[in-house]
């Protein structure tokens, strides 16, 4: 696990809580829709990297059952014109999904309880942070670059 320095998270219970926060930089200009944002650079990259280090210990199986769920949404949000509004108090119940999947999880897999509540804690804080479509977006770009460095260790 990388060193927690490295971290804008809360620490609780001695693991290091990756937190995507600072993922938009304002950069000062204005359009109709209200403020402009733009994504740093390095958050797909090595904010991912660092993120899913984290999470070594969780299955592929349960990473993917709860990315699936995530990504549901950008499907019904560009596939059947239903509204930003009608869709964002779920998005918001996946913190719930998120929490009875991590406590069975840890449950029955008590050797990897750190990774279990690192996930929950990204997924936690993550959808704490959407606030329109786009943070949605950027989130679920977040979220697949963090599964895919997760894949990558699970081949290891």
């Amino acid at each position: 696990m990388p060193d927690s320095k490295n971290f804008q998270g809360r620490n609780q219970g001695g693991f290091n809580t990756p937190k995507p926060v600072n993922q938009y930089v304002k950069i000062g200009s204005f359009n109709t829709n209200g403020e402009t944002k733009i994504v740093k650079e390095e958050l797909f990259d090595k904010k991912a990297k660092e993120i899913a280090e984290c999470m070594v210990g969780v299955t592929g199986t349960q990473f993917r059952r709860i990315y699936d769920e995530v990504k549901r949404f950008e499907q019904k949000l560009n596939g059947t014109g239903e509204s930003w509004s009608e869709n964002y108090p779920y998005i918001k119940m996946i913190k719930a999904k998120v929490s009875y999947t991590v406590a069975r999880a840890i449950k029955n897999e008590s050797r990897s309880e750190d990774a279990y509540r690192n996930l929950s804690a990204f997924i936690t804080d993550g959808i704490d942070l959407i606030k329109d479509e786009k943070d949605y977006q950027v989130f679920l770009a977040l979220f697949e670059a963090v599964y895919g460095f997760s894949y990558e260790k699970l081949r290891n």
